[in-house]
């Protein structure tokens, strides 16, 4: 292929899109080889919002009004060579993009940001947002981040610069307030906490501490964005705040601190957003979701000029939720963005259902409202079980409605072929894992099964009330065999699809493990037990061993190495709990004990639900925190 640009942005910028051009034409050298005949005139407008990519013959016209949108065109064309067509889209935001979340135990590699952001620019996607706590290097700061894998100045700007040349826009994503508990149960936050994650407004120490937060990443981004945070700080002012100073309202607090951290922000010139919900919260009242329809905010304390409020909504499903609360954004703030989020977070296994569920009422309510800047977020809650690759059907149905009005499924399946380079339909089968009772693409209620089923003690079964009548042994095997060719099918994929499919070999054999084993003692039923301990329980502990080295083997390609021993920790308990259960019932079996209390215990329902499927969505079975899930004694039983 041979290229000429027209009204390049600049000569350095036309630099940078011919060298990724380039490696996006390397990328796909097998599909372009027969290409060598093909001219591609680009051009860029000074305006607009339209891009447009057509081929006729051996010529092709690009016109785009950015780099982003030039590479989503680039990209369609690599992927029709064979065919003569005129494409067009609109993009309906100037800003639209995504959040990765490196706080959560898991700092992905540059090597894995990298293929993110080049999935990215074939997207149209132009804004990547890195949220990282305290996994960022900031000098003067031995303690932030230590013995968590935090980027260095040097892997940040690296990033910032291959983000730049496919025209994403990076954006340090950090806290200023709250969510900061990793940093300051260190000696150097002792001066610094009003209780364990939120700082103590008002100290200088505090402020000073700020100033080298942005300072350093000042240097380290091109971009003059910031995301501040500063949500959930539920306690603000309750601590040793409290103490040192006396009640004063949670409003008047934020209010105060928002004004100093922007102080810095102006001197460093930076352009900050943050997370609104403390916002609306503190003035309204009531929880960010719960405001009233009609309220009044003519009276409310408002943030700044140049500070944007972030509203952030994974959770509802109708549309009016979003006109209520973008409405109530554009009344308080000079400047509205939306973040949507893409289930990732739901357990070990993403839940798909939900994300395009609320993605589509979500970005179809921005487009209504004009909303300029969108991004997804991409959490990974309670220690990054589940594996990055995974968020990339969500991302794509953010992205396909970022240039459609609607989510038609042809054209999403084909954006997911083109641009993840696997079939939808094999990624669609991991949010199976978690729609046991409502059914495939229904989870809206975000049960998470698989997660519990697999971590919980088969001698104690806490969960068993709720999957009496359920056929999991048949429901997980069969996708189990459907994982199997999927590993197959998928080279690029092959060790993501490997550890779904043992995951879901575990579960076929484990889930309902704990009914079986209290059956066949409540009847003693001594030959069944002496099946379960002897041949069930060690294919388990064959397949969960496989299911933890293929964990481990995408834990390693995906992010550094702090913060897999947790992981480690907790699937090398499940295979050490099953051990001591193999134990336990050959001492029981060999007389050497009369009873086992474990299985006396009366199974009691862990939620108070009817048991019946599919269940109530206003109702969620899900329980994402381990220790709860793993024992029903304490893990930390001191103050």
């Amino acid at each position: 292929m041979t290229f000429s640009y027209s009204n390049a942005p600049s000569s350095l910028e036309l630099a940078l899109i011919e060298e990724s051009t380039q490696i996006l034409l390397n990328e796909y050298s097998k599909q372009c080889a027969d290409a060598e005949q093909l001219c591609v005139n680009v051009t860029f407008t000074s305006s607009g919002n339209t891009l447009r990519v057509s081929k006729k013959g051996e010529q092709c016209t690009i016109t785009c009004h950015e780099p982003a949108h030039y590479f989503r065109c680039l990209n369609y064309l690599i992927h029709h060579l064979n065919e003569d067509f005129d494409f067009e889209e609109t993009g309906f935001f100037e800003k639209n993009g995504f959040m990765l979340d490196c706080s959560r135990n898991a700092v992905s590699t540059v090597n894995t940001v990298k293929k993110l952001i080049r999935i990215m620019a074939k997207l149209g996607l132009n804004q990547l947002l890195l949220y990282t706590e305290d996994t960022y290097e900031v000098p003067g700061l031995p303690y932030f981040g230590t013995y968590r894998g935090r980027y260095s100045q040097e892997e940040l700007r690296q990033l910032d610069d291959y983000a730049y040349q496919f025209g994403i826009e990076l954006v340090p994503c950090i806290q200023t307030l709250a969510h900061l508990r990793n940093a300051l149960k260190w000696p150097m936050g002792q001066d610094l906490k009003d209780s364990a994650d939120i700082l103590l407004v008002g100290s200088e120490k505090v402020y000073d501490f700020i100033r080298q937060l942005l300072t350093s990443v000042k240097s380290c981004f091109r971009s003059e964005n910031i995301h501040i945070g500063m949500d959930e700080a539920v306690m603000l002012g309750l601590g040793n705040y409290l103490h040192q100073n006396g009640y004063k309202k949670s409003s008047e607090l934020l209010l105060e601190h928002t004004d100093r951290v922007l102080e810095i922000c102006r001197e460093l010139n930076l352009k900050p957003m943050m997370w609104s919900d403390m916002f609306i919260s503190s003035n309204a009242g009531t929880w960010y979701y719960n405001v009233d329809e009609n309220v009044d905010t003519t009276s409310w304390t408002k943030p700044a000029d140049d500070l944007a409020l972030v509203y952030w909504d994974y959770y509802n499903t109708d549309r009016s939720v979003y006109r209520k609360m973008l409405r109530i954004h554009n009344e308080i703030a000079k400047r509205t963005v939306f973040a949507g989020g893409i289930w990732n977070w739901n357990g070990i296994a993403p839940n798909y259902g939900r994300t395009i569920n609320c993605t589509i009422p979500a970005l179809l309510e921005c487009q209504a409202q004009n909303v300029k800047e969108v991004f997804a977020t991409g959490w990974m809650d309670n220690g990054a079980e589940t594996p990055i690759d995974a968020i990339y059907p969500g991302l794509v149905a953010f992205a396909t409605l970022c240039f459609h009005s609607d989510l038609d499924e042809a054209v999403l399946k084909q954006n997911f072929a083109d641009c993840v380079d696997a079939a939808w339909e094999d990624f669609e089968l991991l949010d199976r894992f978690d729609s046991l009772f409502q059914g495939d693409g229904n989870n809206i209620s975000a049960d998470n099964p698989s997660k519990y089923l697999l971590y919980q003690d088969a001698m104690l079964g806490m969960f068993d009330y709720h999957i009496q009548g359920v056929d999991t042994q048949s429901y997980y095997k069969d996708l189990a065999d459907k994982l199997d060719k999927c590993a197959d099918e998928n080279s690029c994929y092959k060790t993501l699809f490997n550890f779904y499919k043992y995951f879901a070999l575990v579960l076929s054999e484990k889930a309902d493990l704990g009914i079986r084993l209290k059956e066949a003692y409540d009847k003693n039923d001594l030959s069944t037990l002496e099946e379960l301990n002897a041949k069930v329980i060690p294919n388990i502990l064959e397949n969960l061993q496989l299911m933890h080295q293929f964990r481990e083997e995408l834990w390693m390609k995906d992010a550094k190495p702090f913060g897999y021993e947790l992981m480690d920790i907790k699937l090398g308990g499940v295979s050490a709990r099953l051990k001591a259960c193999q134990r336990r019932i050959a001492s029981y079996l060999a007389k050497e004990v009369d009873k086992l209390e474990e299985l006396e215990q009366e199974r009691l329902p862990y939620w108070t639900v009817e048991n019946k499927y599919p269940h109530d969505m206003k109702v969620e079975l899900r329980e994402n925190i381990w220790s709860r899930i793993v024992s029903g004694c304490d893990l930390i039983d001191t103050i």
